[in-house]
């Protein structure tokens, strides 16, 4: 079964530089520029200043009808396991030193009243890897729900399409959750009213963010305004208790933990359950250090999980150390070529740093740096390949089913659609 590829390669549909033409090119061609022109009517943007159009490449894919729930298997096992993290952090001493979380952070998140209740909401899970043995969780994602948002929007696209959609009804794919209008909306609401909020007291979103890339949250205010619910756009230390909404989405990326000093009455009221935010400063602040994939995979912390979960976690989770506390500085030196540095917090790949792109004296460097203590230190992972480009997948989980999927393509080893890589659809059987 390891054997098996991720993407069917039977339903591969790319017309990237590189690859072999085939039969449905001109069809494909055709399909992606009428979901181009959805994307402009709809304004399905990506954050990069300026708002630019979401990416749509020609390409359309479907996972192996195998491999893909075996996939999803190993997926949600690895779910489970940072879920348990999350669950432990507030009373292990020696999981709150290993993960080093900020002190800014690491107050609320211990301040949290019932830490076993805590919950993963969303998460996006992004893997490398061409086949069901291969394939290598990279990280953990669950501020920033934009990608979900757009890709569900493009699939949803595709699917309208004449030659893209009669495709999908022949091979009997069914739509995932994240293409239907309004589903995260929805799904908020859902939320908020399962934690007791009123109809009334759902009617009202609060989106609430800091300076930087979020068109995601104008994505999800026109989601609520068709849904006759109206969203406003907050910064958190603007928080007044019993005047602001009840319910609401925070999108916050902890690379930068120094604005939270003034979110005292806005944390307050998200870890009393005043205010009812999904992925809870307790759940994000921890499941968004990367360094729980060091967790997951040193010895030393198998016993957070049991036995079942445990044996499923070396065919997903790739071998991962804390640089200075798992793994030395000399033996990622010596073993620069097969290595990966990132920090605990970091994203759009910026802190991503592949030992077999740099020499021996320039990763020496990096590693030795006193700034770079305690970061992670990860086994490089073969990324899939299409044509001449890379492409990893991502699925995104939420209340523990998978939501959908979709790939990123770029020229570089790092995949990131902030550094110029695209967005491509991936759809599934098994859904």
């Amino acid at each position: 079964m390891d054997d098996l590829p991720l993407i069917d390669p039977d339903r591969d549909l790319t017309a990237f530089p590189g690859t072999a033409p085939h039969p449905l090119h001109a069809a494909l061609l055709t399909a992606r520029d009428r979901v181009r022109r959805r994307v402009l009517e709809e304004r399905v943007y990506v954050s990069s200043p300026p708002p630019t159009p979401f990416p749509v490449p020609p390409a359309v894919s479907v996972l192996h009808p195998v491999a893909g729930p075996l996939l999803h298997r190993r997926v949600l096992a690895a779910v489970d396991c940072l879920e348990r993290i999350v669950r432990a952090y507030p009373g292990n001493p020696f999981l709150q030193a290993f993960l080093d979380v900020p002190p800014v952070l690491h107050r609320w998140i211990v301040r949290h009243p019932r830490p076993e209740s805590l919950t993963v909401d969303l998460c996006r899970l992004d893997l490398f890897g061409d086949r069901l043995g291969t394939a290598r969780i990279l990280e953990f994602n669950a501020s920033s729900p934009g990608s979900l948002l757009g890709a569900g929007a493009v699939a949803r696209f595709w699917r309208r399409t004449p030659e893209v959609g009669a495709l999908l009804d022949r091979w009997r794919v069914p739509a995932a959750r994240f293409e239907e209008e309004g589903w995260f909306a929805d799904w908020l609401v859902a939320h908020g009213r399962a934690r007791g909020l009123t109809e009334e007291e759902t009617r009202h979103l609060g989106l609430f963010h800091t300076r930087g890339r979020s068109h995601d949250r104008h994505l999800i205010a026109e989601q609520a305004r068709r849904g006759g619910r109206t969203a406003a756009m907050m910064d958190p230390s603007g928080y007044a208790p019993g005047s602001g909404p009840r319910l609401g989405h925070l999108k916050h990326i902890p690379a930068d933990p120094r604005p939270v000093r003034g979110w005292d009455r806005f944390c307050a009221a998200v870890t009393d359950g005043e205010l009812v935010v999904p992925n809870v400063l307790a759940q994000r602040w921890v499941a968004e250090n990367k360094l729980c994939l060091a967790v997951l995979s040193d010895p030393r912390f198998e016993h957070l999980f049991p036995p079942d979960l445990r044996a499923v976690l070396p065919a997903v989770v790739p071998w991962s150390r804390k640089l200075g506390d798992g793994i030395t500085v000399g033996r990622a030196v010596a073993e620069r070529d097969r290595l990966v540095l990132k920090a605990p917090y970091g994203y759009f790949g910026n802190t991503v740093h592949l030992g077999c792109e740099h020499g021996p004296q320039e990763w020496a460097a990096l590693v030795g740096s006193p700034r770079h203590r305690g970061w992670l230190v990860q086994e490089r992972v073969a990324p899939a390949t299409v044509g001449a480009l890379t492409r990893d997948l991502s699925v995104a989980v939420l209340d523990h089913r998978v939501l959908g999927h979709f790939s990123r393509v770029s020229r570089g080893g790092v995949v990131n659609v902030a550094q110029g890589g695209v967005l491509q659809n991936v759809f599934s059987t098994s859904l």
